[in-house]
């Protein structure tokens, strides 16, 4: 059986340098299938270093429930190492001992029609047949996205809450995975956008969409994913 279809899609945020985007996508080709999202808090030091690291780890380990996750980060924690300069400032010194943080959301795809989904924070997991939405998780209301999601932090000892998800896809269908930015305004707008437009097209639509406040100034990345037919 074919594997999935990719296409990634990041931008970061208006008047910022594409090397200072704090979200990241890794995938996984064949069988099984993986796909993961990750956005990095802008609050901490090196959070888009932490969030790629986390996006390889899960496309590698593809630890597709909450107890498989959880159990994995200690092991991810041990082996990030950021690229640090010798020198800091002081104030990002003691972001750095703080730790980074940062949301993931991961989709595994199996060939026998099950799919598997972890999330911990805002990233979103649009699942589409045809025209038509199916679900949308772990966050269905664009309204429901806010600030202070829970993270994936670097030092910390415990392991966060994780959600879980799953459930079969059908010849054809579609799941976007998009960081919080970009899944809230496509759950208000039109979820199929990323099915019909092309890279630069969305990125466009992205851009507008800014410009006129309806999508709030963030970086941005997602992975839309086509099932075999």
């Amino acid at each position: 059986m074919q594997a999935p279809l990719v296409r990634t899609f990041w931008l970061p945020r208006d008047g910022s340098a594409p090397t200072a985007c704090e979200d990241a996508f890794a995938v996984r080709p064949g069988w099984p299938f993986a796909a993961a999202v990750a956005d990095g808090a802008t609050e901490s030091a090196f959070s888009g270093a932490w969030a790629r690291h986390l996006v390889r780890c899960f496309c590698r380990e593809l630890p597709a429930t909450p107890e498989a996750l959880q159990h994995r980060l200690a092991h991810w924690r041990a082996t990030w190492q950021p690229d640090v300069p010798a020198t800091l400032p002081w104030y990002v010194a003691d972001k750095l001992e703080e730790g980074a943080f940062a949301a993931l959301l991961g989709l595994v795809v199996q060939p026998d029609g099950t799919w598997q989904a972890v999330a911990v924070g805002d990233a979103v997991l649009l699942h589409l047949r045809g025209n038509r939405l199916l679900a949308a998780w772990p966050i269905d209301d664009p309204g429901r996205f806010h600030h202070r999601p829970t993270l994936i932090g670097s030092r910390e000892d415990g392991a966060p809450p994780v959600e879980g998800t799953g459930g079969r896809w059908a010849p054809g269908d579609a799941f976007v995975l998009a960081t919080d930015a970009l899944g809230a305004w496509l759950l208000g707008d039109d979820p199929t956008l990323p099915l019909r437009l092309t890279t630069g097209e969305l990125a466009r639509h992205v851009t507008a969409a800014r410009r006129r406040r309806a999508l709030r100034n963030d970086d941005v990345a997602a992975v839309v994913v086509h099932c075999p037919r």
